[in-house]
């Protein structure tokens, strides 16, 4: 049995505010509720995936009454739009704090590297989306819908990167920009099944080193360049 969650206090309420302090407005508070239902909505499904977990497991785990997260997402195919939604969005504020990367090559190598690169030791923002991925492949699910939506997204951002390489001429013309991508992808998340097995040897930095190499060589017009730079990165 999971343990029953931590009472959580409410920050506006007189007793507890500090001197001075504004009271929070209703969209605050919301927003603030919103993310912390999510926020454990992803701890469950990385532990336990989507189709055991309840609206009512979801509220109390984040410290409110078992009805909130039906107040706020009405169903369970509306909670998963918005957690397929705060997954991707969790991946992409770690890409863009991780550098500015230009349009193409360079992104599509930024992008691997903050794949395979996160410091979460637990993975759960991975672990949560693999298991949502595994379930949608079954059938009459419901989460196989929006987890399609979600991973074209993902595709048309990489075809779109690969697209830019072509253009700029640092990717080989003759490349195919939405079968590129979708290898690309293939191989992330097919690592990270390997590494979140139990007891796995995968030594995520070398095999991504490899693999960088390995799309610069498969992909790059002038692969040696390309091929330096990822070694003088990688050494720093």
């Amino acid at each position: 049995m999971d343990p029953a969650p931590a009472p959580v206090h409410d920050a506006d309420s007189p007793r507890l505010r500090r001197p001075g302090a504004r009271p929070r407005t209703q969209i605050e508070r919301r927003t603030e509720a919103e993310a912390r239902l999510l926020l454990a909505a992803r701890e469950i499904v990385s532990r336990k995936g989507w189709v055991g977990m309840t609206l009512a497991e979801i509220g109390q785990a984040a410290g409110y009454s078992r009805g909130l997260a039906a107040h706020h997402f009405g169903s369970k195919p509306e909670l998963l739009r918005a957690l397929a939604s705060y997954i991707n969005d969790n991946f992409m504020h770690e890409l863009a704090a991780a550098h500015k990367w230009r349009d193409g090559l360079d992104a599509l190598l930024g992008f691997i590297q903050t794949y395979l690169g996160r410091k979460d030791p637990r993975w759960i923002n991975t672990r949560a989306l693999l298991v949502l991925m595994a379930e949608a492949m079954t059938d009459d699910s419901e989460t196989g819908e929006v987890l399609a939506y979600y991973n074209q997204n993902v595709l048309d951002f990489l075809k779109r990167h690969f697209q830019a390489g072509i253009d700029a001429g640092e990717i080989r013309p003759d490349v195919d920009p939405a079968a590129a991508g979708t290898l690309i992808l293939g191989s992330l998340r097919g690592l990270m099944l390997q590494k979140l097995l139990k007891n796995s040897a995968v030594d995520l930095a070398v095999v991504r080193a490899q693999l960088l190499t390995m799309v610069v060589r498969s992909f790059a017009r002038r692969p040696a360049t390309w091929v330096a730079r990822i070694t003088v990165e990688s050494a720093e």
